[in-house]
Order: C-alpha cells, then structure tokens, then sequence
C-alpha cells in the first residue's frame, strides 16, 4: 500500500514511518499541507495519514484537495491529539476515520490494516 503521511512532529513521523514500512507498505512523508496537496497532484496514493495540525494549516486542507479532484479518492484516516475535536464535528463526515494520539504501534498498525483490499 502506498501511504501519504503528512506529520511535522519529527520523531512521531519516522516512528509511523518505520513502522508502516516495516508491515510493507511504501510510506512517502512530509511535514505540510502543502506538500502533502503537492504531491497529492501527482502520483495516487491508496491511503492519506495526516496530522490535524500542520505548521501550515490543518489536515483538513488535505481532505478538501483530494475533494476537489475527480478521480477516484484514496480513504483518509486523520490523526489529533486535540481532544476539543471530537466525532461530532460535521468535518468528520469527510475523513474515513480518526486516530486518536497518543496512539500505539498497535492502533496504528490495526488503523492502517482497515483499508488494505
């Protein structure tokens, strides 16, 4: 599986990305909204993993971009630590699920596992 994670907390990006490499799956990381919209008008991914704050706006940015394509749209699975945000935000609706941090290995390799076809 190919994975888009967008995290610009440094040591939670290269653990993510040691452990979702290590299940297999390429994982292309960045650390803004604006890359992660950049390369989002490039090659498909099959899954988009980012963070709800970004140094340069929030995850839903993100989720707004891959609306505004036509083609087909790979699952989101947004990840906060804002516990004022919860399920009830209408903004949920757009995101195919959310992971709450802190999280473990196992949350996130279970998190990840929902999408594999």
């Amino acid at each position: 599986m190919r994975i888009l994670l967008a995290e610009d907390e440094r040591m939670i990006s290269r653990l993510i990305k040691q452990v979702l490499a290590g299940a297999g799956h390429e994982v292309i990381g960045v650390q803004s909204c604006s890359e992660a919209i950049e390369l989002l008008r490039g090659d498909p991914f099959d899954l988009v993993l980012p963070d709800l704050n970004l140094s340069d706006g929030d995850g839903f940015r993100v989720v707004e971009e891959l609306q505004a394509r036509s083609d087909v749209q790979p699952p989101v699975l947004l990840m906060t630590g804002e516990h004022a945000f919860d399920d009830g935000d209408p903004r949920t609706e757009r995101v195919a699920g959310i992971l709450w941090k802190p999280f473990d290995v196992d949350e996130l390799e279970q998190a990840v596992n929902r999408f594999i076809a």
